[in-house]
C-alpha cells in the first residue's frame, strides 16, 4: 500500500522591504477594520526601520517620553491599573526593580504584568523584564537557569544566592 501523508499548506507573504517570502505569521495586520490585510514589510523589517527611526530621532523620543502625566496614565490604562496602583508599588518596592532591586525611574520602567490573566503583578526594569519574558514567564524555566549557573559557574555575586 502507499504512504499516508499530511500536507500542511502554509500561507506565504513576500516582505517588500527585504524582498523575503515568510510565513504570514511573520507579518503584522493593519488594525482596525483591515485585521484580514497584512502590512507589507515583515515584522523583522519593522523591528530595523522603528530601530532607526529611534536612533535618529532621540530628541523627539525623549520629548515624547518626558510627557510624564500623559505617558504613565496611557502605560496604566493598556494595563489596566490606575496611576495611583503603580505609583503604591512604586512606593512598596521602594522605587527598585522587583526582581534584580537595582534602583529605577518610574518614567522608564516596564509595567509587568501576567500574559494570561493581564494581571499586574510589579514594577520591573527593562532588563528583568526582557529576561523573564525570554524565559517564557516559567518559573521551572527559570529554576533549571538558576541551577545551570550555580553548576557551570556565574560572574554575579554568589553569596546572594
Amino acid at each position: 500500500m502507499g504512504y499516508c501523508s499530511t500536507v500542511i499548506l502554509m500561507e506565504l507573504k513576500t516582505c517588500v522591504k527585504c524582498e523575503t517570502t515568510k510565513p504570514v505569521t511573520q507579518f503584522r495586520s493593519r488594525g482596525g477594520n483591515q485585521k484580514h490585510l497584512l502590512k507589507s514589510y515583515c515584522n523583522s523589517c519593522l523591528y530595523k526601520e522603528h530601530k532607526q527611526w529611534v536612533e535618529d530621532n532621540q530628541d523627539r523620543v525623549r520629548d515624547y517620553r518626558d510627557k510624564d502625566p500623559w505617558t504613565l496614565i496611557k502605560r496604566c490604562k493598556r494595563r489596566g491599573i490606575t496611576p495611583e496602583q503603580l505609583f503604591d508599588a512604586y512606593e512598596t518596592q521602594q522605587e527598585s526593580c522587583a526582581i534584580c532591586k537595582v534602583h529605577i525611574d518610574i518614567t522608564d520602567s516596564a509595567i509587568d504584568h501576567n500574559h494570561s490573566t493581564n494581571e499586574f503583578r510589579g514594577i520591573l526594569c527593562k532588563t528583568c523584564n526582557r529576561a523573564i519574558g525570554l524565559l517564557k514567564d516559567n518559573p521551572q524555566v527559570l529554576l533549571s537557569a538558576r541551577e545551570y549557573l550555580i553548576k557551570n559557574g556565574s560572574y554575579g555575586d554568589s553569596e546572594k544566592v
